[in-house]
């Protein structure tokens, strides 16, 4: 089994990668079950992956006697990498991001977690969010509903991992995921006039200074007799739906 390396590389477009993360304390298993099975090897090699890395956490001794008791036959030809934690989150997650001329989309596959769901999203990759149901009374299916009602990315469901890759492969060959750009960073924190969906909103609670001063606004606004029904986060339709027009999943 390889190494932590480094975005795939070689030929004139790099074929698709699949990027496995499950969080850097709480084990998930049942996840990493169904990645090192002959049937999620059959559906990557089906669909023209040709690696596999994998961040198991506190599981990698675990993770690694399960790939090493699969024949090469089993594997597909797939290159594999397991590693506990990085330092290259974002390395790894570009990967799976396509890029014009340079890489065909790859898919990362995430516990849902929000801080790693909400990195996920700012590279535009293709994204399956399975909840661990054995955490926080089950809230990360809330979040990966969310994810997919919202359009962000597909609901990856224990016993079901191989359909979901199958489903967001479908998509993105849809969308313009399949061609993007070269990555570049997004302002942050993210601008007030686009700042439409509640994802943004968790992320400014780490600028208190900020925060603090749209909670005023909002403060203003309702005491001059706006409505206080719904959620309290400003929205813009126009936004949505060029935000769900760039994943490319509307």
């Amino acid at each position: 089994m390889a190494s932590e390396s480094a975005a795939p590389a070689g030929g004139s477009l790099a074929p698709p990668h699949c990027f496995v993360t499950v969080g850097a304390t709480a084990g998930f298993r049942q996840l990493l079950a169904e990645v090192a099975s002959p049937a999620f090897f059959e559906t990557l090699a089906a669909l023209g992956f040709t690696r596999l890395s994998v961040q198991c956490g506190p599981d990698l001794a675990w993770f690694e006697e399960r790939v090493a008791g699969l024949d090469a036959e089993a594997k597909r030809g797939i290159e594999v990498e397991a590693f506990d934690l990085t330092n290259s989150m974002q390395a790894h997650m570009i990967a799976c991001r396509s890029e014009r001329g340079v890489r065909l989309p790859g898919c990362i596959i995430s516990h849902a977690g929000t801080g790693t769901v909400l990195e996920a999203m700012r590279y535009s990759a293709p994204l399956v969010v399975v909840p661990n149901p054995t955490l926080m009374d089950n809230h990360q299916a809330e979040l990966a509903e969310e994810v997919e009602n919202q359009r962000w990315g597909i609901y990856g469901r224990l016993g079901h991992l191989a359909e979901a890759v199958r489903r967001i492969h479908a998509l993105v060959a849809k969308g313009p995921l399949a061609n993007l750009p070269p990555y570049t960073p997004p302002p942050f924190p993210v601008p007030e006039s686009q700042r439409n969906k509640l994802f943004d909103w968790m992320a400014l609670t780490a600028y208190p200074e900020e925060f603090r001063r749209q909670q005023h606004l909002l403060e203003l606004h309702d005491s001059q007799g706006a409505s206080s029904e719904g959620p309290r986060v400003p929205s813009s339709s126009q936004a949505g739906r060029e935000e769900q027009q760039r994943m490319g999943l509307d």
